[in-house]
Formats: structure tokens, sequence, C-alpha cells
């Protein structure tokens, strides 16, 4: 499966550095990292506008073929709003501290997740990948694809496969081991995670209030669906647990699936960029420029555009389309099992 639109070799274990490829200033770097004042919040606002524009057209029109072109494209917009929230993670999307954490724990809610265990975790995942060159987190658990049947598994599944490896599992051994020592010995590798990148007390206390957070969410939602059944069902629960779960897949699983992994390995190897179209790219707030992120993470999104045209000819992994990375990864799987 050749899944690199990118014929530039590198040599094994060299990496250039951000500093020589960019060729940015220190003043440059500087102008790049401001975050703006309003753009992020018309940016989440239309995000947001657009899903309850749409809840509200299937309304009005209560055609159910319409409902299911509707819940399609929400499935995608609550992937969106998990760009937003990834970006609130690295304290990015906004000015403000608070309103990062603020919105970041409320748009988790609305995605059943928590902010907190999101956050340290993936704060784990750049450390990892820039370090170590490992990826882990994330999508790590589906770096290749062993046959077809498992690619539609994932595709089918993913976010709640991600739900219970990234979430439950860890966080009950987090309740039972909460006040475990991180430079003790563990054979649950769920538990190891949780001591690799919840290195505080305070972190881990942060963590499980969330869970009461989410929890909360959750029982004044169900009494919410119980009062206004129709109005929950279709406008929530049913894009949110049918439709959000294949585009998780389809636009995150990009972002290292194939890619070099293990020591010596760095974002040049280990990540991909998606090209993708203007529309994807405003709605996913460049989400899509993942190499570009691990290379600045602290970058606000709207200048990962900027950085693209800088580093693009020393990218290894580029793919223009969503559709077509796929349709290469289906047509490999399918390959190799008639072999």
């Amino acid at each position: 499966m050749e899944l690199t639109a990118n014929n530039q070799e590198f040599e094994e274990n060299i990496a250039p550095s951000i500093k020589e490829v960019t060729q940015l200033s220190n003043e440059e770097l500087r102008i790049l990292h401001e975050i703006p004042k309003f753009r992020p919040i018309i940016q989440t606002f239309v995000v947001i506008g657009t899903y309850l524009t749409l809840s509200s057209l299937g309304f009005w029109l209560n055609n159910w073929a319409v409902w299911l072109l509707i819940w399609f494209v929400q499935g995608f917009l609550f992937v969106c709003i998990f760009a937003a929230i990834h970006y609130c993670s690295h304290t990015s999307l906004y000015r403000s501290k608070n309103a990062n954490r603020f919105v970041g724990t409320f748009l988790s809610l609305v995605l059943l997740m928590n902010f907190y265990f999101h956050k340290y975790i993936h704060l784990g995942h750049h450390q990892e990948t820039r370090n170590k060159g490992i990826i882990v987190g994330d999508t790590s658990g589906w770096q290749t694809f062993p046959d077809i049947k498992t690619y539609f598994i994932a595709l089918t599944y993913f976010y709640p496969l991600a739900t219970w490896k990234n979430w439950w599992i860890a966080t009950k051994g987090l309740y039972i081991n909460s006040s475990i020592d991180p430079q003790q010995e563990e054979s649950d590798v769920a538990i190891k995670f949780y001591v690799n990148y919840f290195k505080t007390p305070e972190q881990r206390q942060v963590v499980l209030q969330n869970n009461w957070l989410l929890l909360g969410w959750v029982v004044v939602m169900a009494g919410l669906t119980v009062i206004y059944p129709w109005v929950l069902f279709c406008g929530y629960w049913i894009p949110l647990l049918t439709f959000a779960a294949p585009f998780g897949f389809i636009l995150t699983i990009t972002d290292h699936y194939g890619c070099e992994s293990g020591l010596n390995h760095n974002e040049w190897n280990n990540t991909r960029t998606m090209l993708s179209n203007s529309i994807v790219r405003f709605y996913y707030f460049n989400n899509n420029y993942h190499v570009e992120h691990h290379l600045y993470p602290s970058m606000p999104e709207h200048n990962y555009p900027n950085i693209h045209e800088l580093v693009k000819h020393r990218l290894n992994y580029v793919e223009k389309s969503y559709l077509m990375f796929h349709l290469k990864v289906m047509r490999g799987l399918i390959a190799a099992k008639s072999q």
C-alpha cells in the first residue's frame, strides 16, 4: 500500500531541524503564535450554529430521508467539535486560558468525553511522538490494520472502542490506584499509561472530578430525553452515537496510520498531513495539517496553512483527500487478502 504523495527521501534517523526548514525568525514565530481575538470565536459559533440550523431544518421538514442526510452532516460536525476540544487542550484556540478550559470542558461533555483525560493523554502523545518517535494514545490502537474486516469494524465502532480503551479501562484503574507511585512498576498497561501522563495527584484529581461532571451531563440529558424524546433522539443521540463514530475514524485515523513509529523517528516521518478542501479545513479547524501541528503544537490553527507552505517540500506523508486515502487503504487490505 503506497500512501506517500511526496517522493522526498530522508536519510534514516536524520531529522532536519524545524528552524532549518522553516527559516523563521524568533519574531516571526512570535507573531505566528499570536491567537486572534474573534476568528476562533466566530469559527466555533459557525460550527455549532450549522449543527443547530440543520436540526431545526430536520424538525421543520420532518422527513426521514432529510433526517438521514442531516445526521450524516452532523456526524461530521461532531468531529469538528472534537477538533475544537483538541486545540482547547493545547490552550491555543482562544486567547484566554479560562475560555479554553471552559469551552473545552463543555464541548467534551457534549461528546461524552472527559476533557482533562483527553488533555493529559493527548499532551503525552505529543511528548512521546516528539521525544521518542513513538505513536501512543489517540489512534495508536490502529497503527495498521491486519485485514479489511478489522478496518470496517474500526470504521463502525471507532468512537465506542476509543472511549472504552482510552477512558473507561484506564479510569477504573485510576479510581483504584489514585495514590499509585509514578515510579512503581505495574503490569496493567492502562494504569502504566496513567502513571506516565497523570504525573501529579492534582492532575488525577481533576480527571476524576470531570468524571462526575460527565455523569451529571448524562443524567441531565437522560432526564431531558424522557421529557422530550423526539427532540433529543433526533437532535442529539442519533447523530452522536451513530454517525459521529465513522467520521471520527475517517478524519483522525489518517494522522499516523502507516507512518514510521519507533526510536529515532520524528514528526517528519511519523505523522501525516491531509490537504482536503477549504470547507473541510474551515469546519475542521485546520486539524488536517497534522504534521504542522506536531511541529508547532501551541500555534493557533489558522496559521498552519502558512507553515505548510514552508515545510511541504520536507513532508514524507501527504494526502490530498480523505476519501482517496481510505480507498487506498481498502485497496491495499483487499489486495493483501487475495495474495
